[in-house]
């Protein structure tokens, strides 16, 4: 069997994000410095030249898409599987309103998932969604998948394809706005060849060429 590639990209920056506020499923668009992500991811995912792409149905990941792989809209395989993770009442909510009220923000940054967030999707039910994207990629044709979604969900994709526990995965994996991530699929197991780059933004950032960059495999 080919060894299938599958590159990950968290959607570029919201208003909210730089807010540090709790975007869940709330359908917040990229805001100007995010769509200029997208834009710097382009180049070297136009390269890669992605077989197919699956994108969150929600607008940032859509958009982020759209721009990164400079395709239409309706090339896009949309998978509501894909959707962030609902933080429920604490969605659109500040983390400095959080920690002016009680300790539960405290307490859940050091636990994950231990705090239970009123009407928040568990992480049973992330997972569960997780593993089902999971199963669907490997059922594809395409060598080269572009999978475009949100930090919470990426990184319950990570927990999953490398059997890591959620907990960990959210406590110690950064996913930065339009940072890239890959893996390889060999059948057997998932193997994580590289990790949250965004050096197509650093490099840009600097009024430097990205076209000397390495393509992402």
């Amino acid at each position: 069997m080919t060894t299938r590639k599958i590159l990950l990209l968290r959607h570029g920056q919201t208003d909210w994000n730089a807010q540090m506020r709790f975007q869940g499923r709330m359908d917040i668009p990229l805001n100007e410095l995010g769509i200029r992500q997208a834009t710097m991811a382009a180049e070297r995912i136009a390269e890669w030249a992605p077989e197919e792409i699956y994108v969150s149905p929600l607008k940032r990941a859509v958009a982020t898409a759209a721009i990164a792989a400079d395709c239409e809209r309706s090339a896009l395989h949309v998978m509501d599987d894909l959707r962030e993770i609902g933080f429920g009442d604490w969605e659109g909510q500040s983390v400095s309103s959080l920690r002016k009220h009680g300790d539960d923000y405290s307490r859940w940054a050091a636990h994950p998932f231990s705090v239970k967030i009123p009407h928040a999707e568990s992480a049973d039910e992330i997972k569960i969604r997780v593993r089902r994207v999971l199963a669907a990629l490997r059922k594809t044709r395409g060598q080269r998948i572009l999978v475009v979604s949100h930090g919470g969900t990426l990184r319950a994709f990570l927990s999953e394809a490398l059997n890591l526990s959620l907990e960990a995965v959210w406590k110690n994996f950064r996913m930065n706005n339009c940072a890239l991530t890959g893996l390889e699929d060999t059948g057997e197991k998932f193997v994580l060849c590289f990790y949250n780059d965004t050096l197509h933004s650093a490099v840009s950032s600097q009024g430097a060429s990205r076209k000397s960059l390495p393509v992402p495999f």
